[in-house]
């Protein structure tokens, strides 16, 4: 477990052969480009990113999401064929660099293909805009769907005012009457429940008196004149949205029928994605009028691939590497085996590790896998992790990281181990004696939760003391002997002590009698130690306050070594936090318990149905269970991590290791391919 040694590259090399030596470097997936220092006579580049390039990926991103929602939409068309193997449709295809390039070779075609598509798009836009418009006509032609005649029909002669129109019911009431009086009204109803259509025929001569019963009645003018029937109108307009409908079902199956060149475009996305990667990165260099300087950093043990993929490129390139010096800021590869590098998912959730410090990973591996193990704590949930684990690994895409679910896996096995020593399976217990006591209080007796709760603190302060343990590592990388006995040393030999000075106490203390309980031998052994670890624990102590302040002067020695005392209320609070595992840990047994015995069996014990009952509320009590420990594992366990741990040793704020060509959105280019 180690962070990979970095060199720095600088590279001069022909500005016509720019395009080909970064390809190569980006073969080797070892180079990551950085701004490149100034050099006498020099320049930096006037070229920006083409906007021919910008808009071509741009428009290819926008095909690859139009053509995804339209294989989506025809599911349930007649045309649609559920055996079709669309090749990069549910899996990230995997290709190899001769593939990727070669692309190139198809940009003509694929480009007309998108311009195709997205023409499609565009009319299937104005298809459902079309249909829009169609509607609100069609709703406002419906109220006259049975008036007679065609709307120029209703005109005024010389004598009447003729209006056909909407107006509410109790308006046709007032025109009625005034029908009844010396002010003639014809009025015609011909649908609508409220407002009706109606026609309105009425003297000129009268139109002082009935235009404002039709305004304070709300009648709206019918807004057509044409000659033309409403019925006429909707069955035009019943047409083109039925031919409007078949128009896009027309451009939907176009787009169906050639989503075969889906993974083309992924590539090709890419391809430009990369192009634009190669432009941003090129405006770092320095060039001259022939020539171009790039620096970057590599893995010192890439050194000689590196060297080889640009001399078959050309010859005319110069190399040369060096040791990054203090002012250079490499950035951060963590190298570890197939377990431990699990963990780098955990540690990269707080922080990439700094080029410089040492590698956490192989502490928080243990650690980490370890207390989920202890708060979950069962044999059936330990198994049932493992499954969920490495099923989600499986599925997840090429190029995307499973260590996620890796971490749950591996914790499975830690749980299975913890759950075993507590003899717990799903909540029941095998006919064997547990190593461990059960945590969960048995009648008045308390003594097992007691001892698990101190063992959930002796792991506390162990992983403690493991942070100064790295505090004292790092101390050491950097040649400060001293600086590491005195910060990270000296707080080991007192926790040592401690936990030796105060065992026999607070066993005696919490749990009376299980002291004496012990095997003659052991318990001699801790009680001779008790003397040994108070002195071990004073000395431990005294060396880290008195050295506390040696980079300090005058009366700040004593204030820094007053501090370092002082924060042992801070050490034994950071102790405490440990509890967590024992409440989350006793939270699930009791939760399990529950289910198991309070809810199913009573259930169960009615034969029938009810045993079937039984077991599906243990399954889906389990379940509930697991989900909720699972997460509340995963938060707490990473608390202790960042706040405990890393709190006492860790810089963090590092840069991860991104070579060039490594960043895809739709494909994953293998270099085993």
């Amino acid at each position: 477990m180690a962070i990979v040694e970095m060199t720095k590259l600088k590279l001069c090399a022909l500005s016509s052969q720019k395009n080909e030596i970064l390809d190569a470097l980006s073969k080797t997936r070892s180079v990551e480009v950085i701004d490149t220092e100034e050099v006498a006579d020099t320049f930096l580049p006037s070229e920006t990113v083409p906007d021919e390039l910008i808009k071509k990926s741009g428009e290819v991103k926008d095909c690859i999401e139009f053509v995804f929602k339209t294989l989506s939409a025809v599911k349930g068309e007649a045309f649609y064929d559920k055996s079709r193997d669309i090749k990069g449709l549910s899996d990230t295809p995997v290709i190899g660099f001769d593939e990727f390039f070669s692309i190139k070779e198809k940009e003509a075609e694929l480009n007309a293909y998108v311009e195709r598509t997205l023409g499609y798009e565009k009319k299937i836009a104005e298809e459902v805009s079309s249909r829009q418009k169609i509607k609100a006509l069609y709703e406002q032609y419906v109220p006259y769907k049975e008036a007679e005649g065609v709307f120029s029909d209703y005109k005024d002669t010389a004598k009447t005012r003729v209006r056909l129109g909407q107006i509410k019911k109790d308006g046709i009431k007032l025109l009625s009457a005034l029908s009844e009086t010396d002010i003639p009204v014809a009025v015609t109803e011909y649908s609508g429940s409220d407002p009706v259509t109606v026609v309105v025929i009425s003297l000129k001569e009268n139109d002082d008196v009935v235009a404002p019963v039709l305004s304070s009645n709300g009648f709206t003018k019918c807004p057509f004149t044409e000659s033309v029937s409403a019925a006429e109108e909707l069955k035009r307009l019943d047409k083109e949205y039925a031919d409007s409908i078949a128009e896009e079902k027309r451009l939907l199956k176009a787009v169906y029928d050639e989503a075969d060149k889906i993974k083309d475009l992924y590539v090709l996305a890419d391809y430009y994605k990369f192009g634009l990667e190669k432009f941003k990165d090129s405006e770092k260099f320095r060039y001259t009028s022939k020539t171009f300087v790039l620096e970057g950093y590599l893995p010192k043990e890439k050194e000689e691939e590196v060297k080889s993929a640009l001399n078959k490129v050309t010859e005319a390139v110069v190399v040369e590497y060096s040791v990054p010096t203090d002012d250079d800021t490499p950035p951060t590869l963590c190298k570890n085996n197939k377990l431990v590098s699990q963990a780098e998912f955990v540690t990269d959730m707080y922080s990439t590790p700094d080029y410089r410090e040492y590698d956490p990973n192989g502490f928080v591996f243990f650690f980490y896998m370890m207390f989920m193990g202890v708060i979950m704590a069962d044999v059936g949930y330990g198994a049932l992790m493992i499954i969920l684990g490495l099923v989600l690994a499986k599925r997840t895409k090429p190029g995307k990281s499973p260590k996620l679910w890796n971490v749950i896996a591996i914790s499975g096995a830690f749980t299975i181990l913890w759950g075993a020593l507590f003899n717990s399976y799903f909540g029941f217990a095998l006919p064997y004696k547990a190593i461990l006591p059960s945590p969960i209080p048995d009648g008045g007796d308390t003594s097992g939760m007691k001892l698990i709760l101190l063992l959930c603190l002796l792991m506390g302060v162990i992983h403690i003391a493991a942070g100064y343990l790295v505090k004292a590592i790092n101390f050491f990388r950097k040649g400060d002997i001293f600086g590491g006995i005195c910060e990270g040393i000296s707080w080991v030999v007192f926790f040592i002590g401690f936990v030796f000075a105060a065992f026999v106490f607070i066993l005696n203390y919490l749990v009376p009698g299980f002291v004496d309980s012990m095997k003659p031998g052991v318990r001699n052994f801790f009680e001779s130690m008790t003397v040994p670890g108070l002195i071990t624990a004073a000395v431990g102590l005294v060396f880290a306050a008195v050295f506390a302040g040696r980079h300090e002067k005058g009366f700040g020695k004593f204030t820094k070594a007053f501090g370092s005392v002082y924060g042992l209320i801070n050490l034994m609070s950071d102790i405490l936090s440990y509890a967590r595992l024992f409440g989350l840990m006793l939270s699930g047994m009791m939760i399990a318990q529950t289910f198991n015995v309070n809810l199913a069996a009573p259930i169960m014990a009615n034969g029938g149905f009810g045993i079937v009952a039984g077991i599906l509320i243990m399954i889906a009590g389990h379940a509930f269970n697991l989900a909720m420990g699972v997460l509340g594992a995963y938060i707490h366990d990473s608390r202790l991590q960042y706040i405990e741990f890393f709190g006492k040793f860790y810089t963090g704020e590092g840069r991860p290791f991104v070579p060039l060509g490594s960043k895809y959105d739709y494909i994953y280019v293998s270099p085993e391919k």
